[in-house]
């Protein structure tokens, strides 16, 4: 049996996904995570793997970036869908939640960001925290009245072209997970209204956040995960 570590922010951010993959599989892995106020000191350690997070040590192998981490789990696992179809609109899915937040990250002038070399972890928490009207207004206001309708569109038809349940086809798969991850997190701290019109996709992240496992997974780690990034 393999020895998992995976090493992240103390958010749920862009690995919350591959620890729910982990829970819903019944697997045990070592869950490292690095406080944000801790980064600046910590991140020396990891100089020799780009200085980025996450890390995924499947016993002596290293895995970087997000989402190859996040594939190879969902393959180990069985959440990258049955078909190379599925495996295929589960990646463009994933990749658009990607391009998603790569849009919020260029509205950083928006807000003062406390880790700015790492704010496509917590752009979130730094619009969140914002105290300036203005500059979160011009935010708000790109993302709920042009973003979000453009990709949630797309979203919720990919949704429909799988069978309305999941996004890539009749299995859950990690797309699902990430996807249920970022509207949870746009609804917390952009706007709570941000699916209306989205009948679908808030059927979704219901139904994600539904899975027993998962809401055990939040319920033992709420004391220790910010909701910050998705």
């Amino acid at each position: 049996m393999p020895e998992y570590r995976l090493v992240y922010f103390d958010i749920r951010g862009l690995a919350e996904p591959i620890r729910w993959m982990f829970a819903i599989a019944g697997k045990n892995f070592t869950d490292e995570r690095i406080p944000l106020d801790q980064w600046p000191r910590e991140k020396i350690r990891f100089n020799e793997h780009v200085g980025q997070l996450p890390l995924l040590y499947v016993d002596d192998v290293l895995l970087t970036q997000v989402h190859a981490c996040m594939r190879y789990v969902a393959r180990r696992f069985g959440f990258n869908g049955a078909t190379e179809k599925e495996e295929a609109r589960a990646d463009e899915a994933t990749e658009l939640i990607y391009d998603l937040r790569l849009c919020c990250v260029a509205y950083k002038d928006s807000f003062e960001s406390a880790t700015p070399d790492i704010v496509r972890h917590t752009v979130f928490r730094d619009f969140h925290k914002e105290q300036s009207i203005v500059k979160k207004a011009r935010m708000r206001k790109h993302l709920v009245e042009d973003y979000f309708p453009k990709y949630f569109t797309k979203f919720a038809e990919l949704l429909e072209e799988a069978g309305g349940q999941w996004i890539a086809g009749p299995q859950l798969t990690y797309a699902d997970l990430a996807l249920a991850n970022f509207l949870d997190v746009a609804e917390t701290m952009v706007n709570p209204d941000v699916l209306n019109g989205y009948p679908t996709l808030r059927q979704l992240k219901k139904e994600v956040f539904a899975i027993p496992e998962i809401q055990k997974f939040i319920e033992a780690t709420l004391n220790k995960t910010c909701m910050i990034g998705g």
